[in-house]
């Protein structure tokens, strides 16, 4: 018989072995075999080796993200989020647990959405129902390895366990629930039970909000990504709809994370507020508080959807009075990912105001964490809306703009061009950009650090070994780049950059490289993105009109980009795709249609103009001008709405 433990501990094995038959197998001898994903260190110590004198046959079970593939290629970590975590939330909706516990209290505002999006969240990887999902996965790809038909599996107690239960049997798996940790507590959720409390204590350290360089007209909440150049030079940016545009910097207001960035929004007359500042105050919102109907049989469950209960609540009556407070009647957001948004929107219009979600990923494919509730959501094309309504998105006015950083090229030009003159004048006479992502050392919950690798040397070893090939690299996150290509690769890696024919944008904001993906792509005669489930940086890339290649080495067979020719966009991997580059590049007149994504362009981007930007500030300018003029919500949003469709078409506004 073959188990298996998802963290083996010396209390999870005696109550794993007390409710299945590991004893009995023992005392009559027969043989088992025991895997192990994770352990404690007291099971290190005291219990493996006990096991394996008794037994022989207890090892930790190793594995791969990147190993585990499904149908057609495709990684099964992927599926998970484009199938199976919706047909888990179904089953968690019609399941007899949530219709004990649901309270007509839910049907309000964006409260049921919340819920619904939470409980497929989890507070954590560690702790969600998407990586529970992935383990019972995990333990079928082994099962299939060693040929084993069942087997038995000893899973952390987790809500809708019935449900854990339900899926693995279907792999011949039968799951049992042991305890995760029996010490740990939760200090956080406790607390944010006393939201007096709560907010004393955040607000014991974070400074009084000053009123400086406030006026008295409609405001924008920025929810950014700590990008807070203000400076239009096509570099990331936080306000880029608003120097793109006439919208006014000083219309805006934005959080910050410490007093540097406190006195750049001072020195540019910007409103910021301390982002961990608490501004509850009473009657700031306008809605019943939910609770939950107790049940005594589903006490798991009951306690999770008070946890998310006890979130939303905190989340609302916060920033409700955070936009009461400050005249916020737009609240402008790019996460989606998460069921936060969707608390921050029922928030705003407790002021009468707007929630707006801007996409700023391309998304080939659905994907649970995709789903939105908001008011307006900014999309690339009708593609992307598509994706959208696929998700189950609940938004009043999706408006389609175009890819939102395609006003950067004209901008960075200039230093685009005065690199390729670097390169070349050290002797390359073509240029790669090879595009990577950031990554993760534990390669069983990521694609891991050694696919990324694969980014940097196959093209580091070509660049030494052709003369004439130059190759720029723009890191996702700098500041661990080092540590994970590891000592080979950093070997290779400055011995390219030696010959003068290898350059790394190491510029950062908060917590991304603050170069943009094209400033590297005019650089450079063929870009390559190592990855296809993405796909945002080469769509940058394509729309300047520069060739880009896409390597497909995770397998997301779903993916829109699959459109693309193969053999000439879409590549399996890193030989193949360097192999047809040199062909292409050692060919007088090149390859046709090398890199050329014109096949679907169109319906990527039906613009193309590098106007998004100005299209976003534009609209949103529209909805505040509305606000100052004294209209009420929906006429601010059916207005703009309105002129949108009659400047740039009425087929770019979509009304549910």
């Amino acid at each position: 018989m073959v188990y298996y433990f998802e963290k083996i501990s010396i209390i999870n094995f005696i109550i794993g072995a007390y409710k299945s038959n590991i004893f009995k197998h023992l005392l009559q001898n027969r043989i088992i075999k025991i895997y192990y994903i994770d352990s404690s260190r007291s099971s290190k110590k005291i219990l493996i080796p006990v096991l394996n004198l008794l037994i022989k046959n207890v090892e930790q079970l190793n594995f791969k993200m990147i190993d585990i593939m499904g149908e057609h290629g495709e990684l099964v970590e992927t599926r998970i989020g484009r199938s199976d975590m919706f047909d888990f939330q179904k089953e968690i909706i019609n399941s007899a647990a949530y219709k004990n516990l649901r309270n007509l209290s839910w049907e309000q505002y964006g409260i049921l959405d919340y819920i619904n999006k939470a409980l497929i969240d989890g507070y954590t990887f560690e702790d969600s129902p998407r990586k529970k999902i992935f383990t019972i996965n995990v333990i079928n790809w082994h099962m299939k390895k060693i040929k084993a038909r069942e087997s038995i599996a000893f899973i952390s107690l987790h809500p809708w366990f019935e449900l854990y239960i339900k899926y693995s049997n279907k792999y011949g798996i039968k799951l049992i629930n042991v305890p995760s940790n029996i010490f740990s507590i939760n200090f956080r959720m406790i607390l944010r039970g006393f939201p007096k409390l709560y907010q004393s204590l955040k607000n014991i350290k974070t400074e009084k909000v000053k009123k400086e360089n406030f006026n008295d007209k409609s405001k924008v909440f920025i929810d950014g990504r700590g990008d807070f150049e203000v400076i239009n030079n096509g570099m990331h940016s936080d306000f880029f709809w608003i120097l793109n545009s006439e919208f006014s910097l000083q219309n805006v207001i934005i959080d910050c994370i410490s007093r540097k960035e406190k006195k750049y929004f001072d020195e540019h007359r910007i409103y910021s507020i301390d982002s961990n500042y608490v501004f509850h105050k009473k009657n700031q919102h306008n809605y019943k508080v939910p609770f939950v109907n107790y049940s005594s049989k589903y006490k798991d469950e009951y306690k999770e959807i008070k946890s998310i209960l006890i979130s939303y609540n905190l989340y609302r009556q916060n920033w409700s009075s955070k936009f009461k407070q400050n005249n916020i009647k737009v609240f402008f957001t790019w996460y989606k990912y998460s069921s936060k948004h969707i608390a921050l929107a029922d928030a705003i219009s407790d002021n009468n105001g707007i929630s707006v979600v801007w996409q700023i990923g391309f998304d080939g494919f659905e994907n649970a964490q995709m789903m939105i509730k908001s008011d307006i959501a900014f999309c690339f094309s009708g593609f992307s809306s598509s994706i959208d309504k696929k998700v189950n998105s609940k938004i009043k006015y999706n408006i389609i703009v175009g890819y939102v950083k395609d006003y950067a090229a004209p901008l960075v030009i200039k230093k685009a061009n005065e690199l390729r003159n670097q390169l070349m004048s050290n002797g390359a006479k073509k240029i790669i950009f090879a595009i990577d992502e950031n990554s993760n050392s534990d390669d069983r919950w990521h694609t891991g650090n050694v696919l990324q690798r694969e980014n940097y040397s196959f093209i580091l070893k070509k660049v030494i070994e052709v003369t004439w090939l130059g190759v720029i690299f723009k890191p996702k996150n700098i500041k661990t780049l080092i540590e994970r290509l590891g000592p080979e690769i950093e070997k290779l890696l400055y011995q390219a950059e030696a010959t003068g024919r290898c350059y790394i944008y190491r510029e950062l904001g908060r917590h991304t490289t603050s170069a943009p993906p094209v400033l590297a792509a005019l650089s450079a005669d063929v870009c390559i993105h190592g990855h296809l489930n993405a796909g945002t940086a080469a769509l940058e890339c394509a729309l300047a009109g520069v060739p880009t290649l896409l390597i497909d080495r995770e397998g997301a067979p779903y993916s829109k980009l699959y459109d693309l020719p193969k053999g000439k966009v879409v590549f399996q991997d890193w030989p193949s795709a360097i192999d047809a580059l040199m062909q292409h590049f050692n060919s007088s007149n090149g390859v046709p249609g090398f890199g050329d994504w014109a096949s679907i362009i169109d319906e990527l981007d039906p613009f193309r103009d590098g106007l998004a930007a100005y299209r976003m500030g534009t609209y949103i300018k529209w909805l505040t001008d509305g606000y100052d003029k004294g209209l009420e919500k929906d006429e601010v949003m059916s207005n703009a709405a309105r002129m949108y469709a009659e400047k740039w078409g009425s087929d770019k506004v979509i009304i549910s």
